[in-house]
């Protein structure tokens, strides 16, 4: 190879990965933002040390989110998706990609531990979306759906439906859920739960799930008394979501004083009838609970 040959290689080597790596890092700081934070939490991107989230802070495909007992955090996706991780809780994002043209993609999560709610977005309401644990794959399509990994011993008294469950608890609210593992599958409708203890135990039928049960799972995602989601005295977090550049804003629910919603706001995105879609999915869940005691079964009405 001659030296002339040599140089018009290295100029168009040079020139690819020019315009290659910027891409890359781009689509992997679009995965999401900050909408509401409750410290402590945190987040550690692949290869980086972990920093301390705030609003309107990036968070990028495979990053691990945690919070501490004390923590909560908010993450909005640009397809309408939200997620709301409790306290003691990890997740990460193992996948977003989105096209707002299409209307499609794929949402891949993982819950470590703790306890998260997801309100779908446009990517539920096609594709659908993911939420991995150890003992179980739950398919969410067009819904609203809180997950808690692993279950307490504290959670047995509020339902006798949960005596003996130690791995994985889904309650559906809106919408339809597939929980799978590699024993079996089953649909939980909204209003109704089930759990499932690992990965080769038959996943149970699901059950009415109890207000009781509900109310204490809803607690590790509410924000405790003196807590606003970040939001200073200074600035509110309608206008530090929007100097952020992220499009969206978290408004105060007038109806429910903040700490009765997860992180004591609800989140909003776009306008119109997008909007009231939204607002009307994250308040559905405190109007799906069943007003029953005795659970009845399954195929029941």
């Amino acid at each position: 190879m001659n030296l002339r040959t040599r140089s018009n290689l290295t100029r168009l080597l040079t020139l690819l990965l020019s315009t290659v790596a910027p891409m890359s890092r781009g689509v992997a700081e679009n995965a999401g933002k900050v909408g509401a934070v409750n410290q402590d939490a945190t987040g550690t991107p692949p290869g980086e040390a972990s920093r301390t989230l705030v609003i309107g802070a990036s968070v990028v495909y495979k990053e691990k989110i945690q919070t501490s007992a004390q923590g909560s955090t908010q993450i909005l996706f640009p397809d309408q998706s939200t997620l709301n991780l409790g306290r003691n809780s990890s997740i990460v994002i193992d996948e977003y990609v989105y096209d707002p043209k299409a209307g499609t993609g794929s949402m891949v999560a993982s819950l470590g531990k703790g306890v998260l709610r997801f309100v779908g977005g446009q990517i539920s309401h096609t594709t659908g979306v993911t939420v991995e644990t150890p003992a179980a794959t739950l398919g969410i399509r067009g819904g609203v759906a809180t997950v808690a990994y692993p279950i307490t011993p504290s959670f047995a008294p509020s339902d006798p439906n949960l005596a003996g469950c130690s791995g994985e608890l889904v309650i559906g609210h809106v919408g339809t859920l597939t929980l799978k593992n590699k024993v079996n599958q089953v649909t939980i409708r909204p209003g109704f739960a089930t759990c499932v203890s690992g990965a080769n135990v038959p996943i149970p039928e699901p059950f009415r799930i109890s207000d009781i049960a509900l109310a204490k799972i809803v607690t590790a995602l509410t924000s405790s008394p003196g807590q606003s989601g970040g939001a200073g005295t200074t600035a509110p977090a309608e206008a530090i979501i929007l100097r952020n550049g992220i499009g969206t804003a978290i408004l105060s629910d007038p109806a429910r004083p903040p700490g009765t919603d997860p992180l004591g706001y609800t989140s909003i995105f776009g306008g119109g009838n997008d909007l009231a879609k939204s607002k009307s999915q994250s308040n559905q869940i405190n109007n799906t609970a069943p007003k029953v005691t005795s659970p009845p079964p399954y195929g029941a009405h």
